[in-house]
């Protein structure tokens, strides 16, 4: 599959806001992939020309060890590259050595760029600094949950964290699912953009983001949020200072006319970030998200109308 954006662009704005952006996520519902089914799917995106779009791919550290048929499909100059989410904090033991054992199998054919770890809704930096102790050389993001003073004390404990380490750890925010509860609204996701921004917390998401620009779905009965609003929003925040309220108001927005990419920049309403800072807000604060699907959110933003023609070849 190709879309109108296979390009050489390594300097204009499209490009800085698309690069790895999507995390695939295919054994994840709703598509739900058989292993199988999901590698060979990462297989193929990784030989496309819109591969410059795709991130690592999205695993549960339980399953690592199911890999190992497939390590002949892949080499170093075409790796498996995996974001691992913890599946036992309370034996983490045994992921840290699935996740050794992936690494001694693959060697230079397969790499972990990340691991995700899923928080109880109260943590302190107590608890988090044993998880540090315990996972060592690699990006983490905690994903949250819980009240929104839940979710600042989880932010306060995270930031004290960054302060003590010479790590950086980052947050991961669930967007959807496949039932309407699943769905945060644009006022709890604006919060937590705001909360991470002041903070200087690197932030992704995951679930509920196939559509580039917000819309109502029939099939969960809610409104799922666009992965072009939600990155215009983060990235708005990072460059602009953008309060909540704006925040709010670009993740809210349904007009795809309201966003624009020329060459060198993206704009939403009269708010213009450059290039150069869609780079940097993309490196340093907002900067994946997992999704089950690679096709359909390439596909639908190819086919929308927010493309100046001096950003089109």
């Amino acid at each position: 599959m190709s879309t109108k954006m296979n390009i050489k662009w390594k300097e204009d704005a499209i490009s800085h806001f698309m690069t790895e952006l999507i995390d695939y996520a295919g054994l994840f519902p709703p598509a739900a992939l058989s292993l199988t089914e999901a590698i060979t799917n990462y297989h193929s995106y990784i030989h496309e020309s819109d591969s410059w779009m795709l991130g690592p791919f999205v695993i549960p550290a339980s399953r690592l060890g199911e890999l190992k048929p497939f390590k002949d499909q892949f080499n170093e100059q075409y790796p498996l590259r995996l974001s691992v989410i913890l599946s036992r904090l309370r034996d983490i033991e045994k992921d840290l050595k699935d996740i050794q054992f992936f690494l001694e199998t693959y060697l230079t054919a397969g790499t972990i760029e990340a691991i995700e770890v899923p928080l109880p809704p109260k943590v302190d930096s107590a608890f988090l600094e044993k998880l540090e102790n315990k996972i060592s050389d690699y990006q983490i993001f905690f994903e949250l949950q819980g009240s929104n003073k839940q979710l600042l004390s989880t932010l306060d404990s995270i930031q004290v964290l960054n302060q003590k380490s010479s790590r950086y750890f980052g947050v991961k925010l669930r967007m959807g699912g496949v039932t309407t509860n699943l769905f945060p609204s644009s006022e709890q996701v604006a919060f937590i953009i705001h909360e991470c921004w002041q903070r200087d917390l690197p932030l992704k998401f995951t679930a509920g983001m196939h559509h580039p620009i917000r819309q109502y779905r029939e099939e969960v009965r809610a409104f799922m949020h666009g992965f072009v609003n939600v990155f215009t929003a983060s990235i708005m925040a990072y460059c602009r200072s953008a309060n909540k309220e704006i925040v709010q108001t670009i993740l809210q927005d349904e007009d795809s006319t309201n966003f624009s990419f020329t060459a060198d920049t993206l704009s939403w309403r009269n708010l213009v970030v450059s290039s150069s800072e869609i780079y940097n807000a993309r490196c340093f604060f907002v900067t994946s998200y997992g999704s089950c699907s690679f096709d359909e959110p390439r596909k639908e933003l190819g086919e929308l109308a927010i493309f100046h023609e001096e950003a089109i070849q």
